[in-house]
């Protein structure tokens, strides 16, 4: 399913959507609603077998229907998360204890990324915000040309940001003064939903809504060179979408991306494709153990050879369930879809292994590290579903729900 969609410039007038881009979102609404749904009941013989939340937590009200990927980021044992609400959250990594909690002004649309003693995340109206990691401290902001819901990337000189509006501009990393921008061609319809930029030698690597995947100079922000994944093909502007919306992975002098209604790749760093195969998404790909893995957009799960991009093996039981991107954790995968259950997965064969309600009991929930007077919350209307990218760190795979939870999910090995 298609989380969402933004309008090119062509489609805004004076601030609103035309009738034809709400007719278009209409349509999409409507196909997405008839996917046909696969009853967690249905899959025989799948327990948790080893799967266990260690400790959950709560941070806000989740980005609950709106559509949000907040990223979280841990390090040396401290996990940092941000809530739709504004607020930003360390938190310990292995009790998920507060440690400092830091209120923005407005709703965070981009979650953290973390360099060094800094935090950098994007509020609602556009701003790129610096804090300090030990205490959550204000250091700077600067003005975007536009929101960003893709996390930043940050270097040793600069953050980089892709705003929705198609613009990939460099800030300088400690003062917050902008280097550069580059300014992208937006399609009239595209999926609400950016790639982060991924920084490779001299390199500012990405995807982009016209299903292209570019080079930046990370100095100059000048393109250096593109590599077409997909072409819009089809008379509606829903069948042409083609956004290539996962971040790319980089691995031994290969990028590896993926598009929506377009292809799998693997690129040299001169821009030269190695190998494409069909497998439209809008998830990062994974590598591991040889693969690359990938959710596709019905939401089967398929494995390439990661030298030839030859199709290993696909995994279609989970097919309707609205699953987010795969992660590599030990040696299997881990994927959660928009019910509120998590799937462990072979990475061998595709396997489904085990798996994981994330919903708490029906009536009530008991979160540690609070008050008795706050700490019983109703569940009624909340959902556990997850549109966050699944965060594997040393001691398991941090999940945070669209109701605003967040977890630690281990496995035994």
């Amino acid at each position: 399913m298609l989380s969402g969609l933004k309008f090119g410039r062509q489609r805004l007038v004076a601030g609103r959507v035309t009738r034809t881009g709400l007719l278009l979102a209409a349509v999409l609404v409507s196909a997405c609603s008839s996917q046909p749904q696969t009853d967690a009941e249905s899959l025989p013989s799948l327990g948790s077998n080893g799967l266990d939340i260690v400790w959950r937590t709560h941070i806000g009200d989740g980005p609950g229907s709106n559509y949000s990927r907040l990223q979280a980021v841990a390090a040396d044992d401290v996990l940092y998360a941000a809530d739709t609400s504004g607020s930003v959250w360390s938190l310990a990594l292995d009790s998920g204890r507060t440690l400092w909690q830091q209120a923005l002004e407005k709703p965070v649309s981009a979650g953290v990324t973390l360099a060094g003693e800094h935090l950098f995340l994007v509020t609602v109206d556009g701003v790129l915000h610096s804090l300090t990691a030990d205490q959550g401290q204000p250091v700077w902001q600067a003005q975007l040309s536009s929101e960003a819901v893709a996390a930043a990337e940050v270097d040793d000189e600069r953050v980089y940001v892709h705003t929705i509006d198609g613009r990939v501009s460099a800030f300088d990393r400690y003062s917050g003064e902008q280097r550069w921008s580059y300014e992208t061609a937006m399609p009239i319809l595209s999926v609400r939903g950016t790639a982060a930029p991924v920084v490779s030698g001299e390199l500012v690597i990405l995807g982009l809504a016209n299903g292209k995947v570019i080079a930046l100079d990370r100095r100059l922000g000048i393109p250096r060179w593109d590599v077409r994944l997909a072409t819009p093909e089809g008379r509606s502007e829903l069948e042409r979408l083609v956004d290539a919306d996962g971040t790319v992975v980089v691995e031994n002098q290969l990028i590896y991306a993926a598009s929506y209604h377009g292809k799998v790749a693997a690129i040299s760093a001169t821009g030269e494709t190695r190998w494409e195969e069909d497998g439209s998404s809008y998830t990062s790909p994974v590598l591991s153990l040889g693969n690359v893995y990938l959710t596709l957009d019905d939401s089967s799960i398929r494995a390439f050879d990661v030298y030839g991009g030859d199709p290993v093996w696909t995994q279609g039981s989970l097919k309707g369930r609205q699953l987010g991107g795969v992660e590599a954790y030990q040696n299997n995968l881990v994927v959660t879809d928009s019910e509120g259950f998590l799937y462990l997965l072979s990475q061998v064969d595709g396997a489904l292994l085990a798996r994981l309600s994330l919903i708490p009991n029906a009536l009530h929930v008991s979160y540690p590290n609070q008050s008795e007077a706050t700490r019983w919350r109703q569940l009624h209307g909340r959902d556990f579903g997850v549109r966050s990218p699944l965060l594997v760190t040393d001691r398991g795979v941090v999940v945070y729900t669209n109701a605003g939870d967040v977890m630690l999910v281990t496995a035994e090995e």
